[in-house]
């Protein structure tokens, strides 16, 4: 072993086996010239001696890609996208891959430079549940949106079907009797919650239902949502039921209510989103959407595996101007676009149980 703390590099093991770097690199990436059998005995028994271990970013610069994987959320701190960062983490390890994870905080600039960042370390591909709005990105790997998908850009997706997932919600909620149901939707507009929001208006539609003035705006913050709702709770025009487009929108409700003394499900029914382990397996069980978090993370990988450089290419400049006219790519890829249904579970919320 190596009788200083310092790495040892390949020049190291050039100057032990009595060779150039240029005949270890062949050696340690397997090419792309052959090596002598007695030359190549020499470097990697000096490698052993060493303890030499070869750089996978500088492999990756060579090569072109590495197997790392870089993965883009909003904030791991919402149980949703920790539960669906793991899922992600897991099936990356299964493939080979080591996930790099960035928060944006749902800031486009941010994404932006992950994007970039991650382009620059050759990743094998990016999944990206953040948008970057109005920066110019260099995505020079695979990028693929997953959960949401902004409008006018030109890349492959995996995503929950967020509308009809939230019609079953709402349907199940109209079937038990009730009429005034509130939308306790987020404030970032082209979410997925924005598109739970429309399914929570047809369906209150379909069913002959007023839905003026009943959208109430809040964080995703658990926190800053239950301050929220507080209000909406003590007000004398409080409503029977409350459709939360996120589960932990809904886990909000639940403490808002126990601070007013308001009883769930007697007082208030309640119905959540996105089916994350708290919301199932909690002290109150929560009646909500689950989305199969670990299918989408396969299918990802999977659709990931499908795309080459090509695709590459031809997907960086439409992300490179997502709100604005993207130029067309050198060469179109035939896009997939993968939608998985969600299935409404059933709690103590809801007045069922």
């Amino acid at each position: 072993m190596a009788s200083s703390s310092r790495r040892p590099t390949l020049a190291d093991v050039a100057a032990r086996a009595g060779t150039s770097t240029a005949v270890v690199s062949y050696v340690v990436n397997n090419g792309p010239r052959a090596v002598a059998p007695a030359t190549k005995q020499r470097v990697e028994q000096a490698i052993e001696e060493l303890g030499y271990r070869r750089n996978p970013i500088a492999g990756a610069l060579s090569a072109g890609h590495s197997n790392l994987v870089g993965l883009i959320v909003p904030d791991t701190a919402n149980g949703f996208f920790g539960e669906l960062s793991r899922h992600f983490e897991a099936e990356g390890r299964k493939r080979g891959f080591l996930t790099m994870l960035g928060n944006t905080g749902y800031d486009g600039q941010i994404s932006a430079h992950y994007i970039s960042g991650f382009s620059d370390l050759r990743a094998r591909g990016i999944f990206t549940m953040s948008v970057a709005q109005g920066n110019e990105i260099s995505a020079d790997v695979p990028l693929v949106f997953i959960h949401s998908v902004p409008d006018g850009v030109s890349a492959p997706s995996v995503r929950f079907d967020d509308h009809a997932g939230a019609m079953l919600a709402v349907e199940h909620l109209i079937g038990h009797g009730f009429t005034d149901i509130l939308c306790l939707a987020g404030t970032h507009a082209g979410d997925p919650a924005s598109l739970r929001v429309q399914g929570w208006e047809q369906a209150m539609t379909e069913a002959g239902l007023s839905t003026e003035g009943r959208v109430f705006r809040s964080s995703f913050d658990r926190v800053r949502v239950e301050a929220d709702v507080r209000e909406v709770l003590e007000r004398g025009d409080r409503p029977q039921a409350i459709f939360a487009t996120t589960d932990e929108q809904a886990l909000a409700v639940l403490r808002a209510a126990a601070a007013v003394g308001v009883r769930v499900p007697e007082d208030l029914a309640l119905v959540g989103f996105d089916g994350i382990r708290e919301a199932l397996l909690g002290r109150v069980r929560l009646t909500t959407v689950r989305v199969p978090m670990e299918q989408l993370a396969a299918q990802a990988f999977d659709l990931l595996d499908s795309l080459g450089p090509a695709a590459a290419r031809a997907t960086a400049p439409a992300v490179a101007t997502a709100t604005g006219a993207a130029p067309a790519p050198a060469v179109a890829p035939e896009l997939e676009h993968l939608v998985f249904p969600g299935e409404l579970v059933l709690g103590e919320t809801c007045g069922c149980l």
